[in-house]
Order: C-alpha cells, then sequence, then structure tokens
C-alpha cells in the first residue's frame, strides 16, 4: 500500500505586513521532518488575533482512484513570545472559515510535531483544494513582547490502495427497468447496488450472478412514504444564558420558522459548550417500518462569523449519547438553514431516541425551526428490489422479472412429442452443443428427422 505525504505551497499573511512579517517562506513547504523554518513575526504592539494560513496541498499526487485506508495531518513548528493558549492553538480550515473540533495543541517554545485530530473524511479536505489550510495564529503572548512563530513544516500522510478496474454487466429479461443497466466500470472491493423496478410489481424477480442464484440476497423494498416532523419538546444543558429561548422552535420547521429570536442567542460559560436537544414525536411511524432516508433542516444563526471552541453554534443528530451524524455549523449571524444527515441510520425502533442537539459556546446562536423528515417504507406493496455486493472482478448478473421462458426443442418419438435435453449442430464439420436454440432451425428450411 503506498503511502506519501502531502505538503503545502502557500503561506497565506491574513493579517499583511503591516502586522505580520515572514522571512524564508519557502521552508514552511516541507514536511515536519525539516530542521529548517520560516519566519512570522508579530511587529504590532497589541494582543489582538493575527493569522497566517499554510495551503495548496498537491493532492493531485494521490490518483483519483485511490482508495484512503489512512490519513493524518501534523504541523511542526516553536514560538517566542506568542500565546500558548489553547484557544489559540492552529486549526483546519477552508479559506478563512474553520473547521470544528479539527485542532491540534499549542505551539509552545519547543520545535514539536502537533497531529491534528478531526472527524471529517479525507474527500471532504481534498474537495477543498488549495483553499483547505492550516491556520496558524501568531497572536503574541503580551502587548508590549514582540512574538516571533518558527514553522518547519507541515504535511498530510496518506496511506491508500491503488484498486483493481472491474466491469459489472447487467440484463434484464421481462417488464421493468433496471439500474445501471449494461456495462458499468468499477473497482474490485467497491460496493455495487443493483436496483430492479418491475412494471408489474407482483411479478416474481430471480437474480444470478456469474450463473449462481443469488435471488435470495435480493431486498424487497415496500413503496416509500415521508413523514415530516417538528420538535415536540426541548431540553437544556449546560447553557449559561438564553436556555428559554430553545423553546422558540418548538413546534416549527425550518421552512415556517418562529417569528421570535431573530437576534436572541443562547451561550454557555467561557471555555465550555451548552445544548439544547429537540426531541420528536414519532408514534405516527410504524412499528415495522424500514428507515430509508433521513434528513433533518435546521433555520438559525450564529452570534458571532468567528468559528472556533469559543465560537459555537452548530447542530449534531444524537442516538441517546452517540453522535450518529457530523457536525455541521451555522456559517453566518443571519439566518439560514443548514442540512445534517446521519451516517448510520437508526433502526424504526431506534428513531424514538433520536435528537436534534444544538451546540452553542460562550458565543453561541440559535435555532428557530427544525424540520426532521423521514422515508420509510413498510414492507408491505412491493415497490422494487435491491441487489448489493462487493466487488470482486468481472460479473454478469442477470435479472428475470416474471416467469422465465425457456426455449425446448421437441421431437416426435412413437407418435408423442419429446423435449430434447441437448442440441448440436454440425459447424465446420464439427458437431457442436447450441446454448441459443433459437438459431439451430432455419425458418425457410423443411427438415427431415434421421
Amino acid at each position: 500500500m503506498p503511502t506519501i505525504k502531502l505538503t503545502p505551497s502557500i503561506l497565506y499573511n491574513q493579517a499583511g505586513g503591516y502586522y505580520l512579517t515572514v522571512e524564508d517562506e519557502n521552508n514552511a513547504f516541507t514536511d515536519t521532518s525539516s530542521t529548517s523554518y520560516a519566519t512570522v513575526t508579530n511587529t504590532y504592539s497589541s494582543t489582538t488575533n493575527r493569522y497566517v494560513y499554510l495551503q495548496g496541498f498537491n493532492w493531485d499526487a494521490i490518483p483519483s482512484t485511490a482508495v484512503i485506508n489512512s490519513f493524518s495531518i501534523k504541523l511542526k513548528a516553536s514560538e517566542s513570545g506568542g500565546s500558548t493558549s489553547s484557544s489559540y492553538r492552529p486549526v483546519l480550515c477552508k479559506g478563512t472559515s474553520t473547521y470544528s473540533n479539527a485542532y491540534c495543541s499549542a505551539i509552545t517554545t519547543t520545535a514539536s510535531v502537533h497531529d491534528f485530530s478531526f472527524t471529517q473524511e479525507f474527500d471532504t479536505f481534498r474537495d477543498d483544494g488549495d483553499d483547505f489550510g492550516i491556520r496558524i495564529n501568531c497572536r503574541r503572548g503580551s502587548r508590549n513582547t514582540a512574538a516571533s512563530f518558527y514553522i518547519y513544516g507541515a504535511e498530510i500522510e496518506v496511506d491508500y490502495t491503488i484498486p483493481n478496474p472491474c466491469t459489472i454487466t447487467t440484463t434484464l429479461s421481462g417488464d421493468g427497468t433496471i439500474s445501471p443497466s449494461g456495462a458499468t466500470s468499477t473497482y474490485e472491493g467497491t460496493e455495487f447496488e443493483l436496483t430492479i423496478t418491475p412494471t408489474n410489481k407482483s411479478d416474481p424477480v430471480t437474480v444470478t450472478h456469474n450463473g449462481t442464484d443469488v435471488t435470495s440476497q435480493v431486498v424487497a423494498h415496500g413503496a416509500g412514504a415521508t413523514a415530516s416532523k417538528t420538535p415536540s419538546d426541548v431540553t437544556t444543558s449546560g447553557i449559561q444564558s438564553g436556555s428559554s429561548y430553545a423553546e422558540y422552535a418548538v413546534g416549527h420547521s425550518a421552512e415556517s420558522p418562529s417569528s421570535s429570536g431573530s437576534g436572541s442567542n443562547m451561550y454557555a460559560s467561557s471555555y465550555s459548550t451548552g445544548y439544547a436537544a429537540y426531541s420528536f414525536d414519532f408514534s405516527s411511524i410504524p412499528s415495522n417500518a424500514t428507515i430509508e432516508s433521513i434528513e433533518v433542516r435546521c433555520y438559525g444563526h450564529r452570534e458571532s462569523s468567528t468559528i472556533s471552541s469559543t465560537y459555537v453554534s452548530q447542530c449534531v443528530l444524537y442516538l441517546g449519547s452517540t453522535a450518529i451524524s457530523d457536525e455541521v455549523d451555522f456559517p453566518s449571524t443571519s439566518d439560514s438553514i443548514i442540512t445534517v444527515t446521519p451516517t448510520t441510520l437508526p433502526t424504526r425502533a431506534q428513531l424514538d431516541d433520536v435528537v436534534v442537539r444544538h451546540y452553542v459556546g460562550y458565543y453561541g446562536g440559535l435555532v428557530r425551526g427544525i424540520t426532521f423528515e423521514i422515508v420509510y417504507s413498510t414492507g408491505t406493496g412491493i415497490d422494487h428490489y435491491t441487489y448489493t455486493f462487493t466487488t470482486t472482478g468481472d460479473a454478469t448478473i442477470a435479472v428475470t422479472i416474471g416467469n422465465a421462458k425457456t426455449d425446448t426443442i421437441y421431437v416426435k418419438v412413437n407418435g408423442a412429442w419429446v423435449a430434447m435435453s441437448k442440441a448440436y449442430k454440425k459447424v465446420s464439420g464439427v458437431w457442436v452443443e447450441q446454448t441459443d436454440l433459437t438459431t439451430v432451425f432455419d425458418g425457410n428450411t423443411n427438415y427431415v428427422k434421421g
């Protein structure tokens, strides 16, 4: 399995030369094994936040077909006279917007390699392209004390595999549709799902995989139904101020939010987070329902445009005490809708324990409406089927909708028609068994037995 280290090629000085100066910039464009460094000096007598960003990681060095097994993100740096508070530690970002809970430890006077912790997937960062970066806060520790930050390098170390290419060919006999149809290019080890939709929903469906009957592995799906819920109740934890504002969202959807709370904010105590947990009444969804998909839309805002461990306004789905979605931040101080989807679908039995938590920091925000939309089926009134498998090589998937029709040759023996088990045809002087019986005879030719 190949391993590669992606390194930055851009050092963006957001504060500009009036506040921050940069020397030996190219020394920052290496991995964390480097012993040379770029120097960023805070020249202004203030403890205001001043940022530089390491960006321009060479994502194209990894083939687009690669399967990412694991990756880590590291920064090597030290400082002199800077703030060592964890509130100002380096953070991962897209442009100048930071990712939630994607920090490493604070930079100190000792040159050290700092590992970032994060919950985002590799493709999330790769899709950012040159906008992905590491934000380094070059804040002075005290107003009148000069501060310098020494950046040795940064890296995204990636372990990946190049999978073997495969072709999956799907065929259909009978009335209905399959998707995908025909030849599909994919890779070994990937999941392939075939959707089968009969025209007549009562017609039987049979499936073979490379000639082997796999009908028992086909899953039937009932006709989908949709339920849309708004919060029925809310509880709060760790909210220092504005906990009563959480009630504004109860009974209101994201599309028709509460008219109250447009300028209001909940927040937690300093250096902590709190949350409002919104619950929903799912009693109208049958107990035998299969949950097909969930989309949660939250209407709200944040108190400050900054996103950090102190400036928090984000929504997360929880099943009991376990998060089942990524954290999604409100992007602005203006009200907008964010969408949260689960990374793991709950069962119908678990659904009653699912809540939406709105987390806030010392600088918080508010939710004014939530739409919890569920698509489910009950297993009755079959709508379509799926066949799913992990690709291990080229394969042919043959689908038959309705009762399979077979071609058979009959020969009259002693006055009775007898089915033949095999048919042979002489081709270039050699008798060859025929698998397609429709090609054995020519309709314009008379044949004589014997």
